[in-house]
């Protein structure tokens, strides 16, 4: 690819988006929060209530405007926060004496301000999940059901380890997506009273790459104005080198893929070492339109695809060395 320096240079009308991540310990060995914004190639500390992260667990969830979910180790409380207004707390049951590890990742299936939505943490590598069901957030100390620890069987190649799980984008359903293949996709459904059924729906491939379809590449799952979405990063072994971005529509219900060859004044994110997929208006926050921002878990560098124009541009290296935190939250869409 090519390189390209342009950067969009108009202020944010609102605040960017920004990357969480644990840079590493300082001299009292304590954990440290840091912000990158992505809009402005600036670090910063995060001094919004250092206290609730450094201290703490939390998983930055990756759907519905980036809330953040947190464990206390020494209350074992558990709740779910908004980075943008952190006076907005919901409280969860406790995950008890054994929390997820820090390499979870963390899914809603509908907006935390919505009448009911479920939390699903699935454990990266593994055959354990964790899921919960919250409703009526005005009355939530009374509405939680417990956490449920799961071990689902992996032996069956379509029923592998869940990864990329996106919610459906009709939120009430109770329905999970997770890519297996190119054609095949995980459907993870919550609707049923007992517990969650598995299931797979196979959608017709479209050529991915026309060069080459034996290719090393990082998928993602997203939900971009109530349509799901697959993002594709083409890349070597190593990630250093990537060969194009792709992304298209996934449609469920008529069982079949659709070439996206723009997305107008949106700007996708994703990456992290938790597969962090979201999106938010370009101009709003200060970043490119028709552009996908993808944070590397291999190097931790952030680098930035226009569409259609099969440029690059690397920018900054966010920490010296990827660690099990590092992730990213969005601004507000």
């Amino acid at each position: 690819m090519s390189t390209s320096t342009s950067r969009q240079q108009a202020a944010a009308s609102s605040p960017p988006l920004l990357v969480l991540y644990d840079d590493g310990t300082n001299a009292d060995h304590q954990r440290r929060t840091t912000l990158y914004s992505v809009a402005d190639d600036v670090h910063r500390p995060y001094d919004i209530d250092d206290e609730l992260l450094r201290t703490k667990r939390s998983w930055v969830t990756t759907s519905h405007g980036g809330w953040v979910l947190t464990f206390d180790p020494e209350t074992l409380a558990t709740f779910l926060w908004n980075p943008h207004a952190t006076t907005n707390v919901i409280t969860l049951p406790s995950f008890g004496q054994s929390p997820p590890t820090l390499k979870a990742s963390c899914t809603l299936s509908n907006k935390p301000t919505s009448r009911r939505f479920t939390v699903v943490m699935v454990d990266t590598n593994s055959n354990v999940m964790w899921y919960c069901h919250v409703s009526s957030p005005a009355a939530v100390s009374s509405s939680l059901s417990s956490w449920t620890k799961q071990e689902y069987d992996d032996d069956d190649d379509e029923l592998r380890s869940i990864c990329c799980l996106a919610p459906s984008p009709c939120g009430g359903d109770g329905k999970f997506y997770y890519l297996i293949s190119r054609g095949l996709y995980g459907v993870l459904d919550f609707s049923a009273p007992d517990q969650p059924v598995f299931g797979t729906v196979r959608l017709k491939p479209i050529s991915l790459f026309a060069m080459n379809d034996i290719l090393v590449y990082s998928p993602f799952l997203l939900d971009i104005n109530g349509k799901l979405c697959r993002v594709f990063i083409f890349h070597g072994d190593t990630c250093n080198i990537v060969i194009d971005v792709a992304i298209d529509r996934v449609d469920i219900e008529k069982q079949r893929h659709t070439a996206i060859r723009s997305i107008g004044d949106r700007a996708i994110l994703v990456g992290g070492t938790h597969d962090f997929a979201g999106w938010c208006r370009a101009s709003c926050h200060g970043l490119l339109p028709n552009s996908i921002y993808w944070m590397n878990p291999r190097d931790s560098t952030l680098r930035v695809y226009r569409i259609g124009h099969n440029t690059e541009e690397i920018r900054t290296r966010l920490i010296v060395s990827p660690t099990p935190s590092s992730n990213l939250c969005p601004a507000q869409q």
